[in-house]
């Protein structure tokens, strides 16, 4: 896919059409007599150096911005043999135009990182399961760059899956029919030279429906049981009773999941059981 160019300066977009053969990100531009500067267009950060080399046998070249004498942007050298070399540091952001002595042109682009804000959902928001989730980000770009898209991802401990990538603005996502657990939302927002930006929140799932208790059975001298509809990051408080009547606490757990397996141990008599989950 091509990428459009939107809403730059008129120097940014000599840039990006110089860029047509092949964009990269680096520090090193090669110049020969027949191929001139190779890569045409390099992109770096600001405070990242780039060195040109003279990769050509027999002649030497002249290297000098199309920044005005005098003008703090300004540079020029000489390479005159195979294998000389001059480097450069760019402090400041910007698209930065040079050529040779033969008329061959090139660009330093000094790019920062878009900026990326999750606005919707707050971080910390509970919602009931199957719950339906609403992303939306503010990002944005300098003058002269554009945000060029925004994936957006949610993970659920080490599994982390890519919901959608949205390239207009206002950027958003819907994810749908999460179970109860507890969720990370991820936006991660992209320059036109792939300079990336990232914010997260985190979220809570609950169940929807009443805890149940399953599958009674006996396994040696243990009693277990299945509980479903647990709220992970919730209290839950086992009781027994042997009447229904009085009842006694007899763990207490935090849930990691919405659903557990509990055990205790085979007493004689009837007992009774039930989890309470506190607020």
């Amino acid at each position: 896919m091509k990428r459009k160019f939107v809403s730059l300066s008129a120097a940014a977009a000599v840039a990006v059409c110089a860029v047509g053969s092949g964009r990269v990100r680096g520090a090193d531009v090669f110049w020969s007599s027949n191929g001139g500067f190779q890569p045409a267009t390099v992109v770096i950060s600001p405070g990242e150096s780039v060195t040109w080399w003279n990769n050509d046998d027999f002649f030497p070249v002249q290297v000098t911005s199309d920044a005005p004498f005098g003008n703090p942007n300004y540079f020029s050298f000489l390479l005159v043999d195979y294998g000389d070399s001059a480097t450069r540091t760019f402090p400041n952001q910007g698209t930065f135009g040079y050529h040779s002595n033969y008329g061959q042109q090139g660009y330093v682009v000094v790019n920062v990182p878009p900026v990326v804000t999750i606005t919707n959902p707050p971080n910390g928001a509970v919602f009931t399961a199957p719950a339906t989730v609403l992303i939306q980000v503010e990002a944005s770009e300098t003058p002269d760059d554009v945000v060029w898209d925004v994936a957006f991802f949610v993970a659920n401990g080490s599994v982390t899956n890519l919901i959608s990538v949205d390239d207009t603005a206002p950027f958003s996502a819907v994810v749908t029919n999460l179970p109860p657990g507890s969720y990370t939302l991820i936006a991660v927002a992209t320059d036109y030279y792939y300079a990336t930006a990232t914010n997260a929140v985190s979220i809570t799932v609950v169940g929807g429906g009443p805890i149940q208790l399953s599958a009674p059975r006996r396994v040696g001298n243990q009693f277990l049981f299945e509980a479903t509809g647990l709220t992970p990051g919730r209290t839950n408080v086992l009781q027994v009773s042997t009447n229904l009547v009085s009842w006694t606490g007899l763990q207490t757990n935090v849930a990691t999941a919405a659903s557990a397996t509990f055990t205790n141990a085979l007493l004689p008599g009837a007992r009774f059981y039930r989890l309470v989950q506190r607020p």
